[in-house]
């Protein structure tokens, strides 16, 4: 299938009031009744389908999120969200959580059920009014990884439907139900001799007309806001996790609640710091004499700066194990810091330090490079 954004020719970023424009645009030019193109039908399918989804703010989202799995009937987002989040920690196949529930049986269910609602019409003119829920909002965010460790603040930026500003959500003034489809926002086509029932395109499917229809949401009542917000990062957060953020979505219809923000969290690699799961890995350098004849040191942590003993004869790529000082879990508890100890050579050509290096050599048992095979 092509993408919706293509058929339609707006950018994903698009606000309802440029979706609404380009509907209404292609819509005529590709009216089968009208459009001498030898496609004209097909196009005109093709774009009433695309407008359906991406004029209604709900299953837009969940377009975006999911793709064309959002388009089959009964789609359930939750549902998506659990089966890929169970897939991706378990491999695809196995239980989780403890309760038995298998991912087969997760996606044997994730279609069932009703689909998004829509406001209902019934006779000229006469309209029921839905309350629906905003569309949820979903951005990414990429922070760092001490921010990821700590917990702290970061601005987002968003982009979530509001009510327009300028027609106060109305859409324009002198308000009247359509006469192309009686109020009912559908129109049915005879084309040779089968019924099509397709969005109207002089209303694009809302069921109203203006005597003057406001110009900046092109009688949506909707525009698209840009927003920045001040997102409170949980200490222990993981590289993909989503944040659901109760409230912060889109607007609601008809004094419907708004829908949430979903923010995906991206971790920014560290110059010194690795995560390996709960657990940190620092690499720490050391003298030869310091891992030779032991040692304290300081070495920074998540934490503050920590004074840790190095055993004597310290070698390459030992382990120190610092216990708690690594990521918060969900239990309260943290994993640990392990510090990797990395002699490091003296970067001289000095006759003496060579001298003395080639004396050391002496203590060496046996040939360092026995079994070293191919």
């Amino acid at each position: 299938m092509r993408n919706l954004y293509e058929i339609l020719g707006v950018p994903k970023d698009a606000d309802q009031a440029a979706i609404r424009k380009s509907f209404k645009t292609l819509a005529r030019r590709y009216h089968p009744d009208v459009s001498k193109e030898a496609d004209a039908e097909t196009h005109f399918k093709e774009i009433n389908a695309a407008y359906e989804v991406l004029s209604d703010e709900q299953r837009r989202s969940w377009y975006d999120e999911f793709g064309e799995e959002a388009l089959k009937v009964g789609f359930d987002a939750d549902r998506a969200r659990l089966y890929r989040s169970a897939a991706r920690g378990s491999g695809g196949g196995a239980g989780f959580g403890g309760g038995g529930v298998s991912l087969d049986e997760l996606f044997g269910t994730m279609f069932t059920g009703g689909g998004p609602r829509r406001r209902g019409r019934s006779g000229w003119g006469e309209s029921v009014t839905v309350r629906r829920r905003g569309p949820d909002v979903e951005v990414s965010v990429e922070i760092e990884l001490l921010t990821a460790i700590r917990g702290g603040d970061t601005m987002i930026q968003l982009r979530r439907p509001e009510s327009c500003v300028a027609c106060g959500g109305d859409g324009g003034t002198g308000k009247q139900a359509c006469s192309a489809c009686r109020g009912t926002g559908r129109v049915t086509q005879n084309r040779f001799g089968m019924q099509a029932v397709v969005l109207c395109d002089r209303c694009a499917g809302s069921g109203v007309t203006f005597a003057q229809e406001c110009s900046t949401c092109a009688g949506a009542g909707r525009t698209t806001a840009q927003k920045r917000l001040r997102v409170r990062i949980p200490p222990g957060v993981e590289d993909g996790k989503v944040l659901r953020l109760k409230g912060l979505g889109g607007e609601g219809r008809s004094g419907g609640p708004p829908g949430n923000l979903l923010v995906t969290v991206h971790l920014l690699p560290h110059p010194l710091l690795k995560r390996r799961g709960d657990d940190l890995e620092l690499e720490v350098p050391v003298t030869i004499g310091e891992a030779m004849a032991g040692a304290q040191i300081t070495v920074p942590t998540p934490d503050g700066e920590l004074k840790v003993r190095v055993p004597a004869g310290a070698r390459n790529g030992m382990e120190l194990r610092l216990q708690g000082r690594g990521v918060a879990k969900a239990d309260g508890t943290r994993g640990h810091l392990y510090l990797l100890l990395r002699p490091v050579l003296p970067s001289t050509d000095d006759p003496r330090a060579v001298e003395l290096a080639q004396e050391l050599d002496g203590f060496l048992e046996g040939d360092v490079r026995a079994g070293l095979e191919l």
